[in-house]
């Protein structure tokens, strides 16, 4: 590109409308240092740390969200998007991004119907096998759609539908597990365990960990990430070989480098940081939209899946794959093989062939 391009990536809420966002930012600032990336975000999610230190603005915008469990308050969301859309319509007025992109979440609603009144292009990421109902709504309004899976592809118009695999942050791979072991006071002659819920946490695993924490230690190291806001008294005492946090961003390479075997839900973000790093898994599905990945990642052989967890059977899988290297290289193996990881060079190339 010769002349500067401005970019703006909306998402959050979680972390899984963020990291493929976060990708593509990194391949379009690589093939031009001047290409200005903003963001558009919650103001209360997880994603304003990350996507600041990665040297992006950002700014929020309140937007409701379809709550099942709220069904009075329906009648309210019609008044309610339209005030969003007109902060993201004056918003983008004065941003003239050149591109919008989004990998789902409601915040993000708001910012491509302003976009699609401005004439201003959107790119849709669906990440996840299943469909959201926020990336079903902005499907109608995108030039582009791209799809991690050949089999989500016939949810959306086969004409701007591109099939891209996966996508994840390059700069995961410069960990160093060393780093990690001194950083958190690990022992290096045992085996380390990554567990972590997501960047909003995950209730479950977090109960059964504050179980298990202090036999686990006994065979493995520890590194527990809770989540924004959901540390128990039971997981706050530091002990020997175990660290809780809320929430790590500049040393989640590290982090994996050191992980032997990853404990995490099902999320599709997470699951590209897993096939890139070949990193054998169990991962524990929780929400109707992450079965359809889980079941992608069991019937590929990919990850160990529970479905159903308690401590003592969380306690067992981590057991087993601790006890058996073969079965981890052979996860390790499967789980590299899923599909390509190359997404954000192709979505990258395909936006600048767009725009000339």
């Amino acid at each position: 590109m010769t002349d500067q391009k401005h970019f703006l990536m909306t998402g959050g809420g979680t972390l899984g409308s963020v990291t493929p966002l976060l990708a593509i930012a990194a391949e379009l600032r690589k093939r031009d240092a001047h290409t200005v990336v903003s963001w558009v975000g919650t103001p209360n999610g997880p994603e304003r740390l990350v996507v600041e230190s990665n040297r992006i603005a950002f700014y929020s915008l309140s937007s409701p969200k379809l709550n099942r469990y709220k069904k009075w308050l329906w009648p309210l969301l019609p008044f309610g998007l339209a005030v969003s859309v007109v902060r993201a319509f004056s918003l983008l007025r004065t941003l003239r991004p050149a591109m919008v992109f989004t990998a789902g979440s409601f915040v993000s609603v708001p910012v491509v119907l302003a976009a699609w009144v401005l004439r201003i292009p959107v790119w849709v990421h669906q990440l996840d096998v299943q469909p959201g109902v926020a990336n079903k709504i902005m499907a109608y309004f995108a030039k582009r759609i791209s799809v991690t899976f050949d089999e989500t592809a016939v949810a959306f118009p086969s004409k701007k539908t591109l099939v891209v695999g996966g996508m994840f942050r390059h700069a995961l791979r410069l960990g160093d597990k060393q780093t990690a072991v001194t950083r958190y006071g690990f022992d290096a002659t045992l085996p380390t365990v990554l567990v972590m819920g997501g960047g909003t946490g995950a209730v479950q695993i977090n109960d059964a960990m504050a179980t298990l924490r202090r036999d686990m230690v006994t065979h493995a190291n520890v590194l527990h990430l809770v989540g924004r806001g959901k540390m128990l008294s039971a997981l706050e005492e530091q002990g020997q070989n175990y660290t809780a946090l809320e929430f790590l961003n500049e040393g989640m390479a590290d982090a994996y480098a050191a992980a032997d075997i990853v404990v995490c839900r099902s999320g599709l973000g997470t699951i590209c940081e897993l096939a890139a790093l070949g990193k054998p898994a169990i991962i524990i599905p929780f929400h109707s939209f992450e079965f359809p990945n889980a079941k992608a990642l069991e019937e590929r052989n990919a990850a160990e899946v529970l479905w159903y967890m308690t401590p003592q059977i969380l306690s067992q899988a981590i057991t087993r794959l601790l006890e058996h290297p073969e079965r981890r290289d052979e996860l390790s193996k499967n789980v590299r093989a899923l599909f390509a990881l190359n997404a954000d060079e192709r979505i990258v190339h395909e936006t600048l062939l767009m725009l000339v």
